[in-house]
């Protein structure tokens, strides 16, 4: 080996061992990310007030002591048509239910049946269904502490008709009548609203002329009785 080769290899071995030992660079430092803080946003606590307390609705104060009269009451009335050109005797029966209320208000209902007499004649009623009817009406203070009660009848139908057959030993053939007598009868005797106390064994009675009051579609005179129960 030359002296110019052996001089090249040594200076390579240096450089290399130069190298090996040269410090390393220092690495480069990561940022650290800085923490998110949210924005502060003010807040304001408000007190609500607590809704005020409904006050109960006052109840009327009625001029007489309800609670014995608070129910179903019955008003039994008869009506009764004599002395008619064709008829003589036609009568309606039937019952009133009336309930009282807790602020003295009056409502029901009403049917009412029917039935004729004529003897020697035979004679017959032959509507199949009653005649039918609301109330409604009010409690109204009396003298002498009775209370009595205002009533109104409002007819399902007022011009339903009641159909009555007559056969008699001279026209044995008979006849058949159809007309709305029973709420023409109630009108012309003023018996479509009535007033009596309202008391258990209060019977009323009245009569009233047909002839004229009905305008002629009637005759003869109108009996009633109206009977309180409970």
């Amino acid at each position: 080996m030359t002296t110019e080769l052996r001089l090249g290899l040594i200076g390579i071995l240096c450089s290399a061992l130069v190298t090996a030992c040269a410090p390393s660079p220092a690495p480069t430092a990561v940022p650290t990310p800085r923490p998110l803080v949210p924005t502060a946003v003010p807040t304001r606590i408000v007190t609500l007030a607590p809704s005020p307390t409904p006050l109960p609705t006052p109840t009327a104060t009625l001029p007489y002591a309800l609670a014995p009269l608070l129910g179903n009451w019955l008003i039994d009335l008869s009506v009764q048509l004599r002395e008619g050109i064709t008829f003589d005797d036609v009568r309606f029966i039937g019952t009133l239910i009336v309930d009282v209320g807790v602020n003295g208000q009056l409502s029901g209902s009403a049917e009412f049946y029917t039935t004729v007499w004529q003897p020697p004649c035979v004679t017959a009623a032959l509507d199949p269904e009653p005649i039918r009817a609301t109330l409604s009406g009010e409690l109204v203070p009396a003298a002498n502490s009775a209370v009595v009660a205002v009533l109104r009848l409002q007819p399902e139908d007022s011009l339903q008709v009641t159909t009555l057959r007559l056969a008699c030993p001279d026209f044995p053939e008979g006849i058949v009548v159809s007309e709305p007598m029973f709420w023409q009868a109630m009108r012309a005797a003023d018996l479509l609203s009535f007033s009596l106390p309202l008391e258990i064994g209060i019977v009323r009675r009245l009569s009233a002329d047909l002839s004229g009051s009905s305008g002629g579609a009637l005759y003869g005179t109108l009996y009633a009785e109206l009977r309180v129960s409970r």
